[in-house]
């Protein structure tokens, strides 16, 4: 069978983002047009003084000034001193103290679009997912420009938060080219939360113009094979992955992908070609198992013994044993198939399977002592019990005669 295909390497990394501060929060106050305000006199010494303190990187004595102000002027207080008490508190490692501060200074201004933007920041950092998206919408909204970095930033953290409905709304309007030419983080975003909501119509859709629009360019090739995989669309994972490797050097795991595909699809000497090429340097025993399979079913009985052989003498399993007693009782050369069942039931002795094959190479050998021994073995496993019981009567009555 199929194994999931993971949505994508990294993919999960579309989601976690470090966002930055817009407005840095060593700045009492960052806008040119804050300095260009009317202040009350007491607020502008107090916002100067504070500028000083945080040009030498006093920050705690930043806050101790600020608070000392705030105590002092209770009816004279400003959003422009709230805020620089949140960025201080920031720049001290208090953040959880900082989003009251910037909160009050939205109280006293709601449109001030800083403190939006660092409570943001803050939020995200405090794993406060959701209501750092919500404050960087507010951010984006009340911007002069309309940053689409900004409208992206809390899109992440919508996601990050697992609310990816509410993202889904300010995802479209990135892609549509309105903010300028989307970026592909931004399209594949929206791409990934159609998927993860199992809008499978939508995700096709949004894929097929995609790589309609960009053939050149793989990821969303890949992206196309993952989904087609996940969808049990086996054809369409496989033309996808195609076109994919002729972009692009397929990975180890992909071209197993791609064999595991074609087999499913009935076409096992194709499967064991992109097998035999992921084994050329080494592979694991289930690998082995996979690609010896898939040329048993093709019909390739010399191929898959010279494949078993290697893997016998890197891993020998019960499984690989088992194959090369296949071949062997295939190919009427029931000694060595016994051997090589012998190995298997040796190395797994709670397989019934293995003692029953045993058996039935031993029957053809005519070596009724081993068949009985073997079979007895067999009927004790509640699969092979059945079978195992009716070969033996036919021994017994042979050792009549």
């Amino acid at each position: 069978g199929i194994r999931d295909v993971e949505r994508s390497r990294g993919l999960g990394d579309v989601y976690k983002r470090q966002i930055f501060f817009l407005c840095s929060p060593a700045l009492a106050y960052p806008d040119k047009k804050d300095k260009k305000l009317k202040l009350p006199p007491e607020v502008h010494r107090a916002l100067y003084k504070a500028q000083q303190l945080m040009n030498k990187e006093e920050y705690l004595k930043t806050t101790e000034e600020l608070k000392k102000f705030i105590h002092k002027y209770p009816k004279k207080n400003h959003y422009l001193i709230e805020f620089a008490l949140g960025n201080a508190l920031t720049m001290c490692g208090k953040k959880k103290e900082a989003v009251t501060h910037y909160m009050a200074a939205l109280d006293l201004k709601p449109d001030y679009n800083p403190a939006w933007m660092n409570l943001g920041k803050i939020y995200y950092d405090l794993k406060e997912y959701q209501k750092a998206g919500n404050a960087l919408i507010k951010g984006y909204e009340t911007g002069e420009k309309k940053e689409p970095g900004t409208l992206f930033n809390a899109c992440s953290a919508f996601l990050m938060a697992d609310k990816k409905e509410n993202a889904i709304p300010y995802l479209k309007v990135l892609v549509s080219g309105k903010l300028g030419s989307p970026k592909q983080e931004w399209v594949q975003s929206l791409l990934m939360v159609y998927i993860d909501l199992k809008l499978t119509k939508k995700a096709e859709q949004m894929l097929e113009r995609l790589v309609d629009r960009y053939r050149d360019n793989p990821l969303w090739w890949r992206l196309s094979y993952q989904f087609y995989a996940n969808q049990n669309d086996y054809e369409k994972a496989i033309t996808s992955l195609i076109i994919y490797s002729y972009l692009t050097s397929l990975k180890r795991d992909e071209i197993i992908l791609l064999g595991d595909l074609l087999g499913v699809i009935g076409l096992p000497l194709e499967a064991a070609r992109y097998y035999e090429k992921a084994l050329k340097s080494n592979g694991k025993p289930e690998e082995y198992e996979k690609l010896i399979s898939f040329l048993l079913a093709a019909h390739k009985l010399e191929k898959a013994r010279k494949a078993l052989n290697q893997a016998l003498k890197k891993n020998p399993t019960a499984k690989l044993w088992a194959l090369l007693g296949q071949i062997n009782y295939k190919q009427e050369k029931y000694e060595d198939a016994l051997q090589a069942f012998s190995q298997s039931a040796h190395l797994d002795p709670d397989n019934g399977e293995y003692p029953l094959m045993m058996g039935y190479c031993a029957l053809q050998l005519e070596k009724k002592d081993k068949a009985m021994l073997a079979l007895k073995k067999a009927s004790q496993f509640p699969r092979q019990h059945k079978i195992a019981r009716e070969l033996l009567k036919q021994v017994a009555s042979w050792k009549e005669r």
